[in-house]
């Protein structure tokens, strides 16, 4: 008796974790799990690597964006690294959903290099009609659940 059950334990574990470690799962929500966006942009040579980060230097991870390119094909879409990585072709102009996001001053965003410098003088506009160029300090005006292009 105590090998039937200790089979029927082994077996119901078995099928119980039968779905784990299975199939994709980048570690956040990036609000597209339709299998299209399920991941970030591998940068490969010739690529410019950059960041979204928030006032208090944490990052923006799982922001979808689109780049495209210099012809108006889109090249990818991808959403942030969980660490607010984003990366794009120079040339290329990246729209950035910030769905969630609640806009300037109450909460602003940086775009910055790996070592945290703010990339001032980037071109944007967003559809709430702000735009202009980002700020020395990487910082851009822009309004809650805004989508914003930056032509990078």
């Amino acid at each position: 008796m105590k090998k039937i059950t200790a089979f029927l334990a082994v077996g119901a574990a078995v099928f119980a974790l039968s779905g784990c470690g299975s199939g994709y799962d980048n570690g956040y929500d990036d609000g597209y799990n339709d299998g299209f966006y399920d991941g970030t942009r591998v940068p490969v040579d010739n690529m410019t690597t950059l960041f979204i980060r928030d006032i208090n230097g944490f990052s923006a991870g799982g922001v979808h964006y689109t780049c495209v390119d210099p012809e108006g094909y889109v090249t990818d879409d991808y959403v942030t690294a969980p660490n607010g990585e984003f990366t794009f072709y120079p040339g290329e102009r990246c729209t950035f959903d910030l769905y969630g996001f609640g806009g300037t001053p109450d909460d602003p965003l940086f775009i910055e290099d790996d070592t945290g410098f703010g990339k001032g003088d980037i071109p944007y506009a967003c559809d709430g009609g702000d735009g202009g160029l980002t700020y020395p300090d990487g910082g851009f005006e822009y309004f809650p659940n805004d989508i914003c292009t930056f032509y990078l």
